[in-house]
């Protein structure tokens, strides 16, 4: 197949098609996994700072008197709160106390500004550089002078008489989150065209698994067209050289042998192209058309009797081992399935020399049935005995000239059993003779029917 340019362009061309197919679907599902990873972290990110700040806010708003004013209370209530122009850290306990904890996290603030945004007092590490004065918006990303972000929520507080006293902001910085982001974004980048190359290897590998069977079918068909031209083409020669030499023929005799020859040859054709049609309809599924019961013991009888003739000519002997109280049925086609017995029979007669023995056997096991043709014939070699069943393979090719078959005996054989679900083995001895065994279902035979 690697030396066929036909194919190895449809080859090339189907792993492309594979490899660019699967890039734009990599491409598509990384881009929607990167939009997935970021609403995903935005929401986590704004679930704990609303749940944080909601806490706080319902903590602090009772202890609030005057607006902008920062009581003792507030103060025992978050440790560690430093006012504005103070420098302060927090105390070593707080990380005991759960709500001040959270702000000596890396990355959390948090600050209390008054209703026009000025810091009254924070807790945390600050954005560096930013304003005095803020914005409160209840959302909003905010950026320091050394380019970090941070992710803040500001609530309006109130005193204990309702009067508006300023602002609660509670933020966090985007540092973390935008390295996972950016490592994310360089392990998509480069992953994909590693997945590609990955991708672009087993599409290569893939479409040779997935051309191989239509190389081997297009190969049959050049053999087979090439095998079929070839016989058809000896008895055509055949006949042309003799119609040339009847227009020279000088008695009525030499007219007579020529006119032999040309219905000799003309059997033959007929014969060819009989098994060439009945091919061609076993390859459309077109191969059943009377479905019924058959008796195969019958079969097997009727064969025998109708090849005796043949037999004694040949100085071989056939011998039958039927079960006799016992008729061994099966659904099938009747022609076909005698056809196939045929021409196992007729294939052992022709390769058995005379004194020969042929005995056909008919048995049943649980779930097969099986028809045996033993032979004490020439044998066949055991580098041969895979290609028997090919189209038009011949074992001696000269002697089946002679008997003038065309090498699709077994192999038409072959796919009738097939056809019936079944299957014909073979084993085989040189000068020792051959078993040719047929196996077909036994119980709940359904044959294979034509398409409609």
């Amino acid at each position: 197949m690697n030396q066929n340019q036909i194919f190895n362009r449809t080859r090339r061309q189907l792993a492309g098609w594979y490899v660019l197919v699967t890039g734009l679907l990599l491409s598509i599902c990384g881009v929607g996994l990167y939009q997935v990873v970021i609403y995903s972290q935005e929401y986590i990110l704004r679930q704990k700072l609303e749940s944080l700040s909601g806490t706080l806010h319902d903590s602090i708003e009772p202890f609030l008197e005057q607006p902008n004013q920062i009581n003792n209370n507030v103060k025992k209530l978050l440790p560690g709160l430093c006012l504005k122009g103070q420098v302060c850290q927090l105390p070593k306990d707080v990380e005991k106390r759960h709500i001040a904890g959270v702000f000596q996290q890396e990355g959390y603030y948090l600050r209390l500004t008054t209703l026009s945004g000025q810091v009254l007092a924070t807790i945390g590490q600050q954005p560096q550089g930013m304003n005095q004065k803020i914005s409160i918006e209840f959302w909003q990303q905010v950026n320091s002078n050394n380019g970090e972000s941070f992710y803040q929520i500001s609530l309006l507080l109130r005193t204990q008489t309702g009067l508006r006293w300023g602002y609660l902001q509670i933020g966090r910085s985007m540092v973390e989150w935008n390295n996972y982001l950016m490592t994310l974004r360089l392990l998509l980048i480069l992953g994909l065209p590693l997945a590609m190359l990955l991708v672009g290897g087993a599409s290569w590998w893939l479409s040779r698994l997935a051309m191989r069977p239509i190389y081997e079918s297009y190969r049959q068909m050049q053999q087979f067209t090439s095998d079929a031209a070839h016989e058809l083409r000896t008895p055509l020669a055949v006949l042309q050289s003799t119609i040339e030499e009847m227009g020279l023929a000088k008695d009525l005799e030499e007219v007579e042998q020529n006119l032999e020859i040309m219905k000799r040859q003309n059997r033959r054709l007929s014969s060819l192209v009989t098994d060439l049609l009945l091919i061609s309809k076993i390859d459309q599924q077109k191969f059943f058309t009377n479905i019924q019961p058959c008796c195969l013991n019958e079969l097997i009888l009727d064969l025998v009797e109708e090849l005796e003739e043949l037999a004694l000519s040949a100085g071989v002997t056939l011998k039958t081992d039927l079960p006799i109280n016992e008729s061994i049925m099966m659904m099938g086609e009747p022609s076909q399935l005698y056809r196939m017995v045929s021409n196992l029979m007729t294939n052992g007669i022709q390769y058995t020399p005379s004194g020969g023995i042929i005995n056909i056997t008919l048995s049943c096991t649980e779930n097969y049935i099986l028809i045996q043709i033993q032979d004490t014939g020439i044998g066949i070699a055991p580098e041969e005995l895979p290609r028997i069943f090919d189209r038009f393979y011949r074992v001696q090719s000269d002697r089946c000239r002679l008997t003038g078959g065309a090498g699709l005996g077994l192999s038409i054989a072959q796919a009738i059993a097939h056809a019936h679900r079944g299957r014909i083995t073979v084993k085989s001895q040189l000068a020792q003779g051959s078993v040719f065994t047929i196996e077909l279902p036994y119980q709940n035979f359904s044959p294979v029917l034509p398409k409609n």
